[in-house]
């Protein structure tokens, strides 16, 4: 599926905006249109928005609708309607009928409406939004589990996970055309690196039928045309003295693709992006364009308040800045696909990303065969989508599952084996909780863990939180040899509380505990990376241990630094490798 945009053959109109909602009640039909309760901000989650406790927590079905307009030059087109993101699941209805669904919650899904939309009179769009988690969801939900790490127990919303389960249309919808004959439906770019040369790869896939392709780079103004065979195409373009995509240096070429008819007609065009890098895992180290490249940065949520997980770009050009101004060089997606328009944004900045499929805290004491295949579609539909990217060097498969059980073993296993058979380009790894213990690491390139001595435990005990930071560390090495990726470690700490001596939730704990555990990880050779939890403060359900959500951020969730911003600045200003 392609990232909607506007070329010679294609175009596409937004319908963000103010939708109606209503809460789904026994014996209504809404398919067709319905009396709203509340009006609605399109995209945006609507959790927030209203001062009924009863809307906030609804997770139950929930409908929203769109009355929209299309302009008479979509005629003799092939029309799409499109959504980036619903969570966690849609049944799409236009003019009363249905299109279809789709669940998971982060990742576009389209509809062909060109046999269903109406020219001349309104249509109207009518989403059914279920937010119920299960056990067969990814994330699961509604487990009435014990807690236990990595495990959450006894909240409000019932999530095993720490963050507010926000439902809604969280990304754009919009209304895309393409060429009616025939249309390109999919890109895959790969590169590689002889000497000074780029080595690009690239297979298209399309719809309908055409004579040939046309690839014109527009950085150098190469054109070349190839053929094409039973709705495929594949082409390698050399790029001399191509400039690398690196930290910071986000060099992007662009390859105008132009499917042709026999006497060398457009029926399709599209504008693929991609940058040209290398990434590897070799002995200890994870090589970028075959250099080392230590991470370091954050976990973070989609997550402001009010408008919940929506996609603002306003707070993501700010969290970029922050990035940069503290001197972070990457970020984890936790625990979900981000917007397409956020990968966008670092793969234009030079922002390094760990892309993270929506499997927080699986949990084998009630994992189905169905919980697999939803997370197996999840995994499959990010990979898809963010292949491209040259921001994206690492792919995680899940965050904190349960993985000192033996049944993560085969569940894992098949996991590695479909994001190998996706993308060969990349390492892939899964972040533990479970240290030693874990079962699954030997599918993995790099042990991806999350560790919190000096909060969880050995609690406001800095000196002991190293020596066991370090002790963990170095078994965790001996056992598993490969490299490890410090993926979380943190303290809850509440803005303007202050502690002489440091105690915990004081700026001066977080500052003590957050700086010697980094001394810890730099002291060994085998760390490759260090991304504290978290960016921001974020909102999550209720629970006796979180006071107006997860207070562990750098920053608040308005985006103001705590103490410990300025010396993670001072400290990333050169980075490990220098």
């Amino acid at each position: 599926m392609l990232y909607p945009q506007r070329t010679l053959t294609r175009s596409h109109f937004d319908l963000t905006g103010i939708w109606d909602l209503a809460r789904e009640r026994e014996g209504v039909d809404y398919t067709a249109g319905f009396t709203p309760e509340k009006q609605v901000a399109v995209p945006g989650s609507f959790n927030d928005l209203y001062v009924e406790e009863e809307f906030r927590t609804w997770m139950k079905g929930i409908w929203y609708s769109y009355r929209f307009s299309i302009p008479a030059f979509f005629k003799g087109e092939r029309v799409v309607l499109r959504f980036g993101a619903v969570s966690y699941r849609a049944a799409v209805y236009l003019n009363g009928k249905l299109l279809g669904s789709h669940e998971t919650g982060y990742t576009p899904f389209e509809f062909d409406v060109t046999d269903s939309i109406q020219l001349g009179v309104d249509n109207l769009v009518c989403v059914r939004v279920d937010t119920i988690l299960s056990a067969e969801t990814v994330p699961m939900g509604n487990l009435s589990n014990k807690a236990e790490p990595g495990q959450i127990g006894g909240q409000y919303p019932d999530t095993p996970f720490d963050f507010f389960p926000y439902g809604g249309l969280h990304r754009p919808v919009s209304v895309c055309t393409t060429g009616r004959t025939a249309w390109l439906d999919n890109v895959s770019v790969t590169t590689t690196v002889d000497g000074t040369t780029g080595v690009v790869g690239l297979t298209g896939k399309f719809n309908g039928r055409a004579a040939q392709a046309e690839l014109h780079l527009i950085e150098t103004g190469a054109t070349s045309h190839v053929a094409v065979a039973d709705g495929v195409f594949n082409a390698a373009l050399s790029i001399a003295q191509v400039k690398l995509w690196d930290v910071y240096q986000p060099n992007l070429y662009n390859v105008r693709i132009r499917l042709l008819d026999a006497a060398g007609g457009v029926l399709d065009e599209y504008v693929q992006r991609f940058g040209v890098r290398t990434v590897e895992v070799t002995g200890n180290r994870l090589l970028l364009n075959g250099r080392p490249v230590y991470l370091q940065g954050f976990g973070r949520h989609e997550d402001f308040p009010i408008i919940g997980k929506g996609l603002n770009h306003s707070v993501n050009i700010r969290d970029h800045e922050l990035l940069k101004w503290i001197g972070a060089n990457s970020y984890r997606t936790t625990h979900y696909p981000y917007s397409e328009e956020l990968i966008r944004l670092a793969e234009e900045q030079g922002i390094l990303l760990v892309g993270e499929a929506p499997a927080v805290s699986i949990n084998f004491d009630y994992v189905t065969p169905r919980t697999l295949e939803t997370h197996l579609q999840a995994l499959t539909e990010l990979i898809e989508r963010d292949r491209n990217s040259p921001a994206v060097i690492m792919w995680s498969v899940a965050n904190e599952a349960t993985s000192d059980r033996e049944q993560a073993r085969p569940y894992f296993k098949a996991l590695a084996e479909r994001a190998r058979a996706l993308d060969s380009t990349r390492p892939i790894t899964m972040v533990t909780c479970k240290g030693t213990e874990d079962k699954v690491m030997e599918y993995f390139d790099v042990v991806s863990v999350n560790l919190y001595p000096g909060w969880y435990h050995l609690p406001g005990q800095v000196a002991g939180a190293q020596e066991d930071l370090r002790i963990i560390l170095n078994a965790m090495h001996d056992k598993f040899k490969k490299p490890v990726f410090i993926a979380e470690f943190g303290a809850d700490t509440i803005a303007g509380q202050h502690s002489l001596p440091a105690e915990q939730w004081s700026e001066e704990y977080q500052t003590d505990l957050l700086m010697g555990l980094i001394e810890v990880m730099r002291g060994c050779d085998f760390v490759i990376g260090e991304h504290i939890w978290n960016f921001a403060d974020f909102r999550t359900a209720q629970n006796f241990y979180r006071v107006g959500g997860n207070r562990k951020g750098v920053f608040t969730r308005e985006r103001q630094p705590k103490m410990i911003a300025r010396f993670l600045k001072q400290k990333w200003a050169v980075g490990r490798y220098a």
